[in-house]
């Protein structure tokens, strides 16, 4: 859509729902991977905000679920009264490695410890989210909306 980063705020809501809800109708996704609402940065929040407004099941049925992410340094600063509980986690055992590799690529959002977007706190957080879901490593969401039929979702 090319939106510049970190000027969304000058971005009008309608333009960007629109061109959001035209990517849905090309796309059809059956899953919404967002930031979280409650994200510190401001451009996360506006993401959500817009994504979030095109995720009516009246003009997109397709949509299933909707996850909000945990972003390392933005959603665990987030306003006190809102703060991000997860309730869905993905087992990442097998790919903490190649999660490591591809985060290497980002090496201008990555610093040293104790930064939080440091590799130590990569792999800290996904052996907390791992304890709290019974496996080595895990990523977990925030669970916004999930219809279900049958034995999972549609």
């Amino acid at each position: 859509m090319n939106f510049p980063t970190t000027e969304l705020e000058d971005i009008r809501a309608d333009q960007a729902i629109e061109a959001i809800g035209d990517v849905f109708k090309e796309v059809r996704p059956e899953i919404i991977f967002l930031p979280d609402y409650n994200d510190a940065h401001s451009d996360h929040r506006k993401v959500f905000d817009w994504c979030f407004s095109c995720s009516k099941i009246f003009r997109f049925p397709y949509i299933k679920m909707i996850l909000t992410m945990e972003i390392i340094s933005e959603t665990d600063f987030g306003r006190p009264e809102n703060l991000f509980v997860p309730n869905f986690f993905v087992d990442i055992t097998d790919y903490m490695e190649k999660k490591i590799e591809a985060i290497r690529i980002y090496d201008t959002e990555m610093g040293k410890m104790p930064f939080p977007r440091s590799e130590e706190n990569v792999r800290a957080i996904a052996t907390v989210r791992g304890a709290m879901s019974g496996v080595r490593y895990a990523e977990a969401f925030r669970m916004i909306k999930c219809i279900v039929k049958d034995d999972f979702y549609y």
